[in-house]
């Protein structure tokens, strides 16, 4: 069983905290964070060009999580406070020149685990229009 390592790549900008204010989140202090978990799932899930092709989507690759940093700091389009199960996530949408990134952070506001830690990423074949979350 590997360990967890995570992979600290700066704090929410201004404007993202303040957003999320608005909607009630507080993410005053925490950090994006990409963890090697994320980085398999990332690759292992949504890495095969055959299946992505299938589904609309480009294959993800280690560029495309080197890329996570910009997509965080100059999305084209964010959600924030999205519920699932018993998440709260945050998505970002950012165009590149042959694809949309979407990434999606879950937020941790534990009493030991504060974050914003990497959830799923994926791409979109072309350059989307904002309705494609």
């Amino acid at each position: 069983m590997r360990l967890l390592e995570i992979n600290t790549i700066g704090r929410p900008e201004q404007w993202l905290i303040a957003a999320a204010k608005v909607v009630g989140l507080d993410i005053t202090g925490m950090s994006h964070e990409v963890t090697n978990y994320f980085v398999s799932h990332g690759i292992k899930r949504h890495g095969n060009a055959e299946k992505e092709k299938a589904q609309g989507q480009s294959p993800v690759t280690l560029a495309d999580i080197d890329r996570i940093p910009d997509i965080v700091k100059n999305p084209d389009c964010v959600i924030i406070n999205i519920k699932r199960n018993k998440e709260t996530l945050i998505a970002y949408s950012k165009k590149f020149e042959d694809s949309t990134a979407i990434y999606y952070e879950e937020v941790l506001n534990g009493k030991r685990n504060k974050a914003l830690r990497s959830k799923t990423i994926y791409k979109k074949m072309g350059t989307e229009k904002m309705t494609l979350f």
